[in-house]
């Protein structure tokens, strides 16, 4: 329906329910996918992405041109769910208790490309929250720790330390589920 891109957000912007629709079912599915990965499951990506929808339509009028508009509701959606998150108790520890013996650095490029995407996305999703927030916001937002910092109101270290247990947790879950991998590994 929507060619022009002007036109749709000067009908955004004028609260038309057609380029409401229209934005909505174009942007549903990569947001939902980008909701999933913040979100313990199904129905609370659900609520991710409805309530991020929701935001962004009620913030049209901050948007200014600059850049995509796909891109700037994926930023309204993602600040949406980390809102959401933050209001949670505890997102992130605080302590790092490294494993001396599990180094995640040491998994190999050879071993995950022999795991299938939607493996490792099944794996990424079983993370606990903190880590999967700070997983995700460093290699699929492609955030730094100090960029995460900020979003998350914690401290560097934290989202560093949330990074590790991550990648620690990961590499667990990937050994117990593919044991021959740990000969290649040690």
């Amino acid at each position: 329906m929507y060619v022009d891109e002007d036109r749709l957000i000067r009908d955004l912007k004028r609260g038309v329910r057609s380029a409401q629709q229209w934005l909505y079912e174009r942007e549903r599915l990569p947001l939902y996918r980008m909701c999933l990965r913040y979100a313990k499951d199904v129905q609370e990506a659900e609520d991710f992405l409805h309530d991020g929808m929701l935001k962004a339509l009620q913030e049209i009028g901050k948007y200014r041109s600059e850049g995509a508009l796909s891109g700037w509701v994926r930023r309204v959606v993602l600040n949406q769910i980390l809102q959401e998150l933050r209001r949670r108790p505890k997102l992130v520890s605080d302590e790092l208790a490294p494993d001396r013996y599990l180094e995640p650095e040491s998994l190999l490029e050879e071993e995950l490309s022999q795991i299938s995407g939607q493996e490792i996305h099944r794996l990424v999703c079983q993370l606990p929250t903190g880590y999967r927030t700070v997983f995700n916001l460093y290699y699929m937002e492609g955030l730094g720790h100090k960029d995460i910092a900020a979003q998350l109101q914690i401290s560097e270290g934290s989202s560093k330390s949330q990074l590790y247990k991550a990648r620690i947790h990961l590499r667990k879950s990937i050994l117990k589920k593919y044991p021959h991998y740990q000969y290649r590994t040690s």
